[in-house]
C-alpha cells in the first residue's frame, strides 16, 4: 500500500482494504469502553452545573467537527469531478442526531431538553457503543487518518457521554423515555424521509439517510426493503424501521433498570451486614 497522510482522501489511498477489527482498532475499542466506565465512575459525583457546562462545550465541538468533515470530504469530491455528495454526506443519519440532541440537552429547557436527553441516553448510547465496534469508516480509511478519526471520535463521544449522564444520575431512565426518545428521531425523519424518496426519484440515486430507504448494506434490513420495494410497499419498510427504535430504546432502559436494581440490592446487603 502506498504512503498516505492524515488528511488523505479515501480514493487517493491505493491498495487499502480495511482496518475494521485490525489490532489498533481492537485496542481502541477496549480503551474506549474501559475509559467510558472508568471516567463515569470517577466523576459520578460531579455537580449538575459542571456536567451542564461540559454538555455545552461538547455541543459546540461536535458541529465544528461535522462541518470540518463535510468541507474536507466535499473538497475532494468536487475537485475530483464527482460533485457534492448530496446522497451521503449530509448530517441526516441517526447518529448525526446526537449532535442536534446535544444542543437541545445543553441549551434547551423543559420538554425539549428531556426529549434530547432521552435520545442521547438510549438510542445514542446503543448506536455509539455499536459504532465504536463496527466503525464503517474503517472500511474506507486507515486507522491513522482524519476519516477514521472523525467516525471513531464521534461514536466514542456518543457512548461516553451517555454512560456518564446515566452513571452520574444527571439522567435517570424511565420506560417513558423510550417514547420520548422518538420525538427527536421523528423530527429528523421528517427531513430525511422526504429527502430520500424525492432525491432518489429525481437523481436516480440511492440516498439512505437513517437507513429508512434501502437498509444501507445491513442484510436483514436490505432484504426486507428490497422485498417490499418490489411490491411497491417501500414506505412500509420505512415505517417498520422507524418503529424499531422503540424496542431498542427499551433494551437500553431495561438494562439500566436491571443494573440499578442490582446495585441497590448490593448496597442494602452491605448496609445490613454493617448494622
Amino acid at each position: 500500500m502506498q504512503a498516505y497522510s492524515f488528511f488523505d482522501y479515501k480514493y487517493n489511498i491505493e491498495g487499502f482494504d480495511s482496518d475494521l477489527f485490525s489490532p489498533m482498532h481492537i485496542v481502541y475499542i477496549i480503551v474506549v469502553y474501559v475509559l467510558g466506565f472508568a471516567l463515569s465512575f470517577l466523576f459520578r459525583n460531579a455537580k449538575r452545573e459542571s456536567i451542564s457546562r461540559g454538555l455545552k462545550a461538547l455541543s459546540l465541538i461536535m458541529p465544528i467537527l461535522e462541518i470540518s468533515k463535510i468541507a474536507w470530504e466535499s473538497y475532494f469530491d468536487i475537485t475530483t469531478g464527482q460533485g457534492f455528495n448530496y446522497g451521503g454526506i449530509l448530517p441526516l443519519y441517526t447518529c448525526s442526531l446526537f449532535m442536534y440532541a446535544l444542543i437541545g440537552a445543553a441549551w434547551g429547557r423543559g420538554r425539549l431538553r428531556e426529549y434530547c436527553l432521552s435520545f442521547i441516553t438510549t438510542i445514542g448510547l446503543l448506536y455509539g457503543a455499536v459504532g465504536v465496534v463496527y466503525c464503517n469508516g474503517l472500511n474506507y480509511y486507515p486507522f491513522w487518518t482524519f476519516g477514521a478519526f472523525y467516525s471513531l471520535f464521534f461514536h466514542s463521544a456518543m457512548f461516553i457521554t451517555a454512560v456518564f449522564l446515566l452513571v452520574s444520575g444527571y439522567k435517570r431512565l424511565e420506560w417513558a423515555d423510550c417514547l420520548r426518545a422518538m420525538i427527536p428521531i421523528l423530527a429528523l425523519a421528517a427531513v430525511a424521509v422526504p429527502f430520500n424518496y424525492v432525491y432518489n426519484h429525481l437523481a436516480h440515486s440511492n440516498a439512505d439517510y437513517m437507513l429508512l430507504y434501502s437498509g444501507g448494506g445491513v442484510p436483514i434490513y436490505q432484504d426486507l426493503s428490497e422485498k417490499l420495494a418490489q411490491k411497491g410497499l417501500r414506505f412500509i419498510y420505512t415505517i417498520i424501521m422507524l418503529l424499531t427504535h422503540i424496542p431498542l430504546a427499551a433494551l437500553v432502559t431495561g438494562a439500566y433498570k436491571l443494573i440499578n436494581s442490582a446495585s441497590a440490592r448490593n448496597k442494602k446487603s452491605k448496609s445490613a451486614i454493617k448494622s
